[in-house]
């Protein structure tokens, strides 16, 4: 039957089997509500992921060895730190110089904290004129104490005392704080790299937001003095008791002749980068580099690592590894980097005799279970492992006739991310005496590493590997 025009008109304006909407349930919406918070939370996730990675973790790498022609000699670092010290709105990584290599006259090698400690105490109780520290670890004990209290007493006789601490590895607002404010209270100029936020440059009792933060990110790890301008010290230990206890095993390098200039200005240049006074007048910064009686036939080069993609320290042991044909020796606590791995397993297939001194248990102990993963592939390839029985903090690379001391881990961190400073020396003598001093008595302590067998061990070494 059909509908008349009039009726399908009727029918269509009035909807048949009208319902009114249903409202959501309440569940409904809080689950709505919920994606809608999970989406934003995932999304600010990623941005911090992206912001964390491009300002801390990416790796950067330019061409930084060996030193270009115009790199800095020992006679142009007065004039390089005055020329920095004149310039406005220095960031902290405008502190990449190259150094030229140069020489040193004397040599000297000191194995863990009975050892270094009074002898730096010594040299700072005997500073006539100026002492530059730069310290990653000043925390809490007698060690710190000792050097605090002696800082002190030489500034307030009169000695020019400036400090670069990492806020992290020194604890500067924590339990070291004390130090400091006495320090600070007797005129000991302090200036601080903030790895983590807010960064602030000035000194320490005066600083103020660096709107760059350009030092977030990266620690300065470096530990490195230099007194009068006539003698540096370059380790691996902090002012810390672990490193006179017998717990932490470490090495400091002591020297004098030419070199020494370029330490004192590789100080100068990063306290000024860090918002400390360093005048820029001309002749200003005389009294801090003397020329050396000696300078010295000792070949030495002073090697850093600054974040951005400055990596002398990283390329130079790279080098001296892979032009090794007799020996290597390596000590190093946190050795887990693949390049550096690599390149030891190349050394000792090519027929060099290869041995590295590490922890029997570090400290760190994913960064101990990735080295271990590598065991087997470095024990077939010939290489000597000696876990040494407490935990291995020396950064020593002994490679035929050279020889790298400091602070450079063979990590990810060290080797592209953080400030760290070292000296190559390419001096048989100095490099037997290494061995000597060095290598030889620390295997003698040693037991031989061996690849882990377990199931249970093997999956967690691969784990952090």
């Amino acid at each position: 039957m059909e509908t008349a025009p009039s009726e399908a008109i009727q029918l269509a304006q009035e909807p048949a089997n009208h319902v009114a909407p249903t409202p959501l349930p309440v569940r409904s919406k809080r689950r709505r509500r919920m994606r809608r918070i999970g989406g934003a939370i995932l999304v600010t996730l990623v941005a911090a992921y992206l912001i964390v990675w491009w300002v801390a973790l990416r790796i950067v790498e330019h061409p930084s060895w060996p030193p270009p022609a115009d790199a800095v000699t020992a006679a142009q670092s007065e004039a390089v730190a005055e020329d920095f010290a004149r310039r406005d709105d220095l960031g902290r990584d405008d502190v990449a110089i190259p150094f030229a290599p140069s020489t040193a006259s004397n040599v000297q090698l000191f194995l863990d904290g009975p050892e270094f400690f009074p002898a730096m105490m010594a040299d700072i109780e005997a500073a006539e004129e100026s002492i530059h520290l730069q310290m990653f670890g000043m925390t809490e004990g007698e060690i710190a104490d000792l050097f605090s209290t002696a800082l002190t007493a030489r500034s307030r006789s009169g000695v020019e005392v400036r400090l670069i601490v990492d806020a992290y590895g020194a604890k500067v607002s924590g339990e070291s704080a004390p130090y400091f404010d006495e320090m600070t209270a007797a005129g000991v100029e302090i200036v601080v790299n903030n790895v983590f936020p807010l960064d602030r440059d000035g000194l320490l009792d005066e600083h103020v937001l660096d709107w760059r933060q350009d030092e977030v990110g990266q620690s300065d790890h470096r530990k490195a003095m230099v007194v009068d301008g006539r003698l540096g010290w370059v380790g691996g230990a902090g002012f810390q008791d672990h490193f006179n206890g017998g717990t932490f095993h470490d090495v400091f390098a002591r020297v004098e002749g030419d070199v020494v200039r370029q330490m004192q200005a590789a100080f100068l240049t990063s306290f000024r980068s860090l918002g400390g006074p360093v005048s820029g007048e001309p002749g200003a910064l005389a009294p801090y580099f003397p020329v050396p009686d000696d300078p010295g036939t000792i070949q030495t080069t002073l090697l850093q690592n600054i974040p951005g993609g400055f990596l002398p320290g990283t390329q130079a042991s790279r080098a001296i590894i892979e032009a090794a044909t007799t020996r290597l020796d390596i000590m190093n606590p946190y050795f887990t980097d693949p390049g550096m791995i690599d390149r030891i397993v190349d050394a000792a297939e090519r027929g060099v005799r290869v041995r590295l001194l590490v922890s029997e248990r570090s400290n760190n102990a994913p960064a101990d279970a990735a080295l271990k993963h590598e065991y087997g592939r470095l024990l077939d390839a010939g290489v000597e492992i000696w876990e040494y029985p407490v935990t291995m903090h020396a950064k020593v690379t002994i490679a035929d006739d050279a020889m790298i001391v400091g602070t450079i881990n063979y990590d990810a961190w060290a080797l592209y991310r953080n400030l760290e400073i070292a000296l190559l020396f390419e001096d048989g003598a100095v490099a037997d005496m290494g061995v000597t001093e060095f290598v030889e008595p620390d295997i003698a302590r040693s037991q031989p590493g061996t690849a882990p067998d377990g199931l249970t061990d093997r999956f967690r070494h691969w784990f952090w590997d």
